[in-house]
């Protein structure tokens, strides 16, 4: 994995502007970025990841994002699964196989991340974030979510693509850690992040 942790040479964005940036202010609180090519795979490994993490007994909250295909149709559906409450939102609409447009169903997504934030807000010891889209490089989307983690610190994993990482670079200010797309080194990462080796002397490589 490699750590950045110097200033990025755009402006900080208000939305993470405190307390990293205060006078005399301790380090940035831990986010790791998956970078990725292929958003498929991508999905897959961070939903086995949520798993491993859940059954080392980690509190999660944030979405990850599966696509099981729609009979009659080309294009998959694409459900978010809150990884807090357990609930399943359809954030793609059915538009036909000759559609081109978009399919994201942004009243669907505002009400995902709108679940995340209630998770950050009542406390949790890791988020996940499938991914940092167009929508949070607009200033949409988990954007509010994934700060307000970052506030309290609470260590955020997230998944960007190439198009997208410059904006979410920007987004963190230059301070992140980019993650490996490995299955240990997340879960290894995660439980770094969140210190729960430090309290807990048991193996939590057996979920892995």
């Amino acid at each position: 994995m490699t750590v950045f942790a110097g200033r990025s040479t755009v402006a900080r964005p208000p939305d993470l502007m405190t307390p990293a940036d205060a006078p005399g202010a301790i380090p940035p609180p831990p986010l790791g970025v998956l970078i990725y090519d292929d958003a498929l795979n991508i999905d897959s490994l961070l939903v086995q990841r949520a798993q491993a993490l859940a059954q080392l007994g980690f509190r999660l909250g944030g979405v990850v994002q599966s696509n099981p295909p729609r009979p009659g149709r080309r294009k998959c559906d694409m459900l978010l699964n809150d990884l807090s409450s357990g609930e399943t939102t359809l954030i793609s609409s059915d538009q036909g196989d000759g559609a081109n447009g978009c399919r994201l169903d942004l009243s669907a997504l505002s009400d995902a991340a709108l679940g995340v934030e209630k998770a950050v807000a009542a406390g949790v010891d890791l988020v996940i974030i499938n991914k940092f889209g167009k929508q949070e490089a607009q200033g949409r989307g988990f954007r509010s979510a994934i700060a307000e983690a970052l506030v309290r610190d609470i260590p955020v994993v997230l998944a960007v693509s190439r198009l997208n990482l410059d904006a979410c670079l920007e987004f963190a200010g230059g301070r992140f850690t980019q993650l490996e797309a490995e299955p240990v080194a997340i879960v290894d990462w995660c439980r770094q992040a969140v210190g729960r080796s430090q309290r807990d002397g048991g193996d939590r490589h057996a979920a892995v």
